[in-house]
């Protein structure tokens, strides 16, 4: 997600039949491979995660990307975050023809919000088995949620207050890494209350719908227009073991209309406004919330006079960089 109308969802519109299959290439010994590093802000590491993981998937619908977090302190506290984001091509005629277009995207997507040159090199099949793991650390959001890769959850210590949630960088939208997954993350600590109905709407990696459920939630139904986020949200419900709580469906707002005692939405501007076109507000029952994020600050007037017109009045919010997630509720 980064601050323009063209949004990291908006890459779905790639046709995945028109990737290099994957499988192909997991079934060739490949002695090297091309390594292609960007190193970039927090807020634009998922953007280019998702532009990655469209160029060069790996097998059954994971993405090809790694994001790599930098800039703790010796003792593992925030410092200066930044992310390399890297992926990873068969050193061949494919894989350079993958690199170009890779290329290609980057400069387009540097034209909405820069982003330094890559840094492409070779790096041998020994190297590559284990190198994308490598600077993954747990990742502390709010007060409890700790967002743990799953290699790294056995060797992980998990203070009694804290909620773990396991999620593999580099799947799907929503990851923790990007400030409005991170506000609505902080957001739903509140708004969550024991034995809610949640709607989670564009739900990508599901990284909102299992914290919602291990923050006490009884039942979720998460939705998204992107066939490859389904299976992987699915995926990370049964890793969390809530896979029995959450039904993961293609598509947006489901019919016929249900009321919700928590409603969630972390998707760009111009999405949430056609959500409220297309009757959001009647997904969220009489005593119920409303938790948007992913509202860049110039839109948030838009936003407010959609709500208000609606009929929600925002009870709380969080701003992160130029980001703002709030919460809200009927009149």
């Amino acid at each position: 997600m980064f601050s323009s109308p063209t949004s990291a969802r908006s890459l779905n519109c790639i046709k995945r039949d028109k990737l290099y299959p994957a499988e192909i290439i997991l079934q060739e010994r490949i002695n090297n491979w091309i390594e292609i590093s960007v190193d970039v802000s927090l807020e634009l590491a998922e953007a280019v995660n998702e532009l990655f993981n469209r160029y060069a998937p790996q097998a059954a619908g994971r993405g090809g990307a790694v994001t790599q977090i930098h800039g703790y302190d010796p003792v593992g506290n925030e410092d200066h975050l930044y992310a390399t984001v890297s992926t990873y091509l068969p050193q061949s005629a494919e894989g350079e023809t993958t690199r170009q277009r890779i290329e290609t995207g980057l400069g387009h997507l540097s034209a909405i919000m820069p982003v330094p040159e890559p840094i492409v090199r070779i790096v041998a099949e020994e190297d590559w088995a284990n190198k994308w793991k490598e600077s993954y650390r747990p990742l502390r959001i709010g007060r409890r949620l700790l967002i743990v890769p799953s290699w790294l959850r056995a060797d992980t210590e998990v203070a009694p207050h804290e909620i773990c949630i396991e999620l593999d960088p580099g799947m799907a939208f929503g990851t923790g890494l990007h400030p409005t997954t991170r506000l609505a993350l902080r957001l739903l600590e509140d708004a969550i209350r024991p034995g809610d109905s949640v709607l989670d709407v564009g739900t990508g990696s599901g990284i909102l719908s299992i914290a919602a459920l291990k923050l006490g939630a009884a039942n979720v139904l998460a939705t998204d227009v992107d066939e490859v986020a389904v299976s992987v949200a699915a995926d990370n419900a049964r890793k969390n073991a809530v896979a029995g709580r959450i039904i993961v469906q293609h598509g947006s707002l489901p019919r016929p209309v249900t009321p919700f005692d928590l409603v969630m939405v972390n998707i760009l501007p111009h999405i949430i406004l056609d959500l409220f076109d297309h009757g959001l507000h009647q997904y969220v029952s009489a005593q119920g919330r409303l938790l948007l994020s992913g509202i860049i600050e110039p839109r948030y007037e838009e936003i407010s006079a959609a709500l208000e017109q609606d009929h929600l009045q925002v009870v709380q919010s969080l701003r992160e960089e130029d980001w703002i997630g709030l919460l809200a509720r009927p009149r």
